[in-house]
Formats: C-alpha cells, structure tokens, sequence
C-alpha cells in the first residue's frame, strides 16, 4: 500500500506545501481550514515530525508547534514517510537519510518522537527549540533512550552528544551501562562532562580568586567526591581488557576511587588470569608488557610486572621440560602452538634446545616439534 493511498486529501495537501517550504502559502491554508489544524494528526501523521523530517524552516517549525496547540513533545508516531520521493530534496543529505530509512526501520520499528527527528537530521535550532518546550532528552521510543537510537543508525556525532550536553544532559540519569557498546570518545565525554563538572571548576576557581587556603587532605577529599560520583560497571573495564586496549582501561581506572586500588589491583589479576585460562589469550603477559613499556598510572609497578612476565617464562619452561620427559608429543605440540607468542624468550640459543634433548633422551617426534617451533 503507497502512502498516499492512507492519506486523506487534506492531509495530502498539506504535505505538498511542507515538502516546498513555503510558510505563506502554508498559512493561507491553515487559514481556510474549518477545523483546527491538529484534527489533522493521527497515529502515523504527525505534522511537527513530518516538517522536521522534510526540513522545513524554523518558522513554519514554530507556527505547527503553536498551531497544533500540543500538550506535550514527549509522544512518538508510526514514522512512513520514507515513501515519499525526495529527489527534488535540496538537501542532498537528508535525501540519501531518506532513502536509508527503509533499512533503519527495523531497527526501531520507524517510530519516531519530534526530538529524535529534529537530532536526526542536525537541526540544533529546532533541538533547542523543543527542549525548551518540554522535549525529554530522557524520552524512551521502544524502551531505549534517543542517545541510543542515534547510535544505532550511525547518527549520533559528537557535536550532538555536546549540544545535548550543553542543554542537561548527563550521567545522572542515563546510566553509564547504556553506554557499554558506544565508542570511546562519547564514553569518555559524558564522562568528563559528569565527572570534575562546571560546579567543582567554579570551585577551584572561587578558591583561586579569593586566595583561600586548603590543606592537601581537604583537597584529596573533594576530589574523590568528584571520582564517586560514578561508578564505572565492570563490564566496561572487561570490554577494553579483553581487547587490551589498556589506554582506555588505564582511563576508566581513574574514576576508580584510590581507596579501592586493592580491589581494582585484585579485580584486573583475577580476570587477566581467567582469560588466559581459558581463551589462551596471553593477557597476563601482554599486560604486564604494557606496564614496563609505557608510564601509566595503574596500580601496579614497573618492578611487579616484570616478575609477573618471569614468572610466566619460568613456568612455560618447566611445562616444556614435564611434556618432554613424559614423551608427550601431542600436548608439546599444543602447548608449544598455543604459547608461540613467548618461546623467543624461553630459551636465548638452540645450544639450550639441544641440551635438553640430550638431557632427556627424547623420541624423534619430540626432536621434530622442537625442530619446527625451535628453529633448530
């Protein structure tokens, strides 16, 4: 079914005059009509969304809103009006968004608020407008929240994550686990927007200005106030550990909260533990490289990490020599397949190989895996 053929035709004639964004002759029509203009709206046709969506000009934006005399902003509509054709668009961006919007409809389902439409397609003067109007910036469309939504289309940029920021939007009430499949860079502003906010930069300052005196306890304190604001979900340090990523596990560590540098210490052995247990994906070692090849800030020093790593090597080497004695061809050649990232610092010279095949009388297939992964 086209959608012209669910319009009525005053419906149809109105759409004709938003999608040519002339607000006198809009008005001239509004005029004549003998029923108020929000008769017009139903659950699928929305005459604020569908002039946001066409792109229409402010004014006409702000004579709908006035017109249609709306109670609230917070409502959604079964959005269909990507049938429309929309080549003669000036706007060749909204016209290739128009022409995506098929793909995006499952997605969510193309319901859509006047608030997500107008974010949508970048038009901050009408985002501000709505706002101020009663807009939610905390409105739910099918149980996610329009930060979302943007981010599932590929939408959100982060110049509309810091007009929302700008206007109130904050961590306080979107909680920082909605977050978890976002990248980085909006992560670490919301973040930072939160965290050391307005207020407590007005507070350094204030002491600046007047030259108060405060004791480095005083200070430490309210700093840590500022940390535990937030509390960062674990599964976000797992994210970017299980990548090793460490910069961005570095980052969020420092929103940890120094009184808690045991459990976050215990927290990253624990789990660099469990992922090389059982997805052998040597983060123990990898880890502990990055901590004595970059200055960093985490809780662990250069002097702890570089035991950690020979202590890694020591043990490998002890599980060579138990395969070796025990004539174990198929678990050396697993344990030596699966441990190929560390054996150049197992043994420094193939003199050491050598030794331990004469040491131990190994068979001919032991010789050839140590051959094949030795070099020898």
């Amino acid at each position: 079914m086209k959608t012209n053929d669910i319009l009525s035709e005053k419906q149809k004639l109105i759409l004709e005059l938003l999608k040519r964004n002339n607000i006198d002759k809009l008005k001239d029509y509004i005029n004549s009509l003998e029923t108020p203009l929000y008769f017009l709206n139903s659950t699928n046709f929305d005459l604020l969304t569908l002039a946001l969506s066409l792109n229409c000009t402010f004014y006409i934006i702000k004579l709908i809103y006035n017109r249609c005399n709306y109670k609230t902003l917070n409502y959604i509509v079964k959005d269909i009006y990507h049938l429309y054709d929309m080549s003669n668009h000036k706007d060749e961006t909204i016209v290739n968004y128009q022409n995506s919007l098929e793909v995006l409809m499952d997605s969510n389902n193309n319901v859509k608020s006047p608030l997500l439409v107008s974010l949508e397609f970048s038009d901050f003067q009408s985002v501000e407008f709505l706002i101020n109007k009663g807009a939610d910036m905390y409105f739910k469309i099918n149980g996610k929240y329009i930060l979302e939504i943007l981010r599932e289309e590929n939408l959100l940029t982060m110049r509309k994550l810091n007009f929302l920021l700008k206007n109130g939007f904050s961590l306080k009430k979107f909680k920082i686990e909605r977050l978890s499949n976002f990248e980085f860079k909006y992560i670490k502003k919301c973040l930072e927007n939160f965290v050391f906010d307005i207020n407590f930069i007005k507070y350094l300052l204030n002491l600046y200005k007047n030259k108060a005196g405060i004791s480095k306890r005083k200070f430490n304190h309210r700093v840590n106030n500022e940390i535990n604001k937030i509390e960062i979900p674990m599964e976000l340090y797992l994210k970017y550990l299980d990548r090793k990523d460490y910069k961005k596990v570095e980052y969020l560590y420092k929103y940890y909260g120094t009184e808690k540098t045991r459990s976050f210490k215990d927290f990253i052995i624990f789990y660099l533990n469990y992922f090389d247990r059982n997805f052998n994906k040597k983060s123990f070692y990898d880890f502990f490289n990055f901590i004595i090849n970059n200055e960093n800030t985490f809780p662990f020093s250069k002097e702890y990490a570089i035991n950690e790593n020979e202590t890694i090597i020591i043990n490998k080497k002890l599980k060579i020599v138990e395969l070796i004695k025990n004539n174990n061809n198929l678990k050396l050649e697993t344990f030596l397949k699966n441990n190929n990232y560390i054996l150049h610092c197992l043994y420094s010279s193939k003199s050491e190989i050598l030794k331990l095949i004469n040491e131990y009388s190994v068979s001919s297939d032991i010789v050839d895996i140590l051959r094949k992964y030795f070099l020898i």
